[in-house]
């Protein structure tokens, strides 16, 4: 059997009772400091999620965009924003007919891609270019050039199309059409996964807000007591 006298009880009371609050405290600033670092984290993945969803693009070409030539080009410079992966990676040249002339396999060098012409080109061209960026993800464009004197710099092709060119146009439209329902599940993918976290801190905010808002009303009712 034990023996307690009431001044040992009293102050085994009152030691719990002043460590309720210091226990109170320290979990409420484990929760603080989880809280912060959840959304620190959400920030984070919001900037570099912004960056990623942004596709390399053609910064530059030689020639440029509708520009005329008093002579025919020796290559066709293309510029990027990043490095290019040489795989899958394309460089046509048509002439107003819409018939490709023969042109060199391109070269690349990090963000430089180069084609080498036929040193008798005459007219108005289409330069119609495909790349694999650096995060492996197909971009492509076109620019419109002209050679020489009757050159307007804009493409247009003049004969009607044929069978065959309306198969291939088809199947381009078709392509990019896939291309852009990737881009928009890679954003849409991007969009949620900064909802989740963005979601996960609020819920750990409103936890956080309705701790310290019970311990108030409680320190409030033991001031009152």
């Amino acid at each position: 059997m034990t023996n307690e006298t009431p001044i040992s009880t009293a102050a085994t009371s009152m030691a719990t009772s002043a460590d309720a609050p210091a226990d109170r405290a320290r979990r409420l600033r484990a929760l603080v400091l989880a809280g912060a670092a959840l959304t620190a984290a959400a920030l984070f993945a919001l900037a570099d999620t912004s960056p990623a969803l942004a596709h390399d693009e053609l910064i530059g070409s030689s020639p440029e965009q509708g520009e005329v030539l008093d002579a025919s080009p020796e290559a066709i410079g293309l510029s990027f924003s990043n490095d290019i992966i040489e795989v899958g990676t394309t460089v046509v040249v048509v002439d107003h007919h819409g018939e490709e002339i023969s042109v060199e396999e391109p070269v690349i060098a990090g963000s430089e891609v180069t084609v080498e012409l036929p040193a008798d080109l005459s007219g108005d061209y289409q330069v119609r270019w495909r790349a694999v960026s650096s995060d492996g993800h197909p971009i492509e464009g076109t620019i419109d050039f002209g050679v020489g004197a009757e050159a307007t710099g804009v493409w247009e092709e003049q004969p009607p199309h044929t069978d065959d060119a309306d198969g291939a146009d088809a199947d381009g439209e078709n392509g990019g059409t896939d291309e852009q329902a990737d881009d928009a599940a890679a954003s849409d993918a991007g969009v949620w996964l900064v909802v989740a976290i963005v979601a996960g801190s609020l819920l750990v905010a409103a936890l956080i807000a309705g701790i310290i808002t019970s311990e108030v009303r409680r320190r409030r009712r033991r001031n009152a007591a």
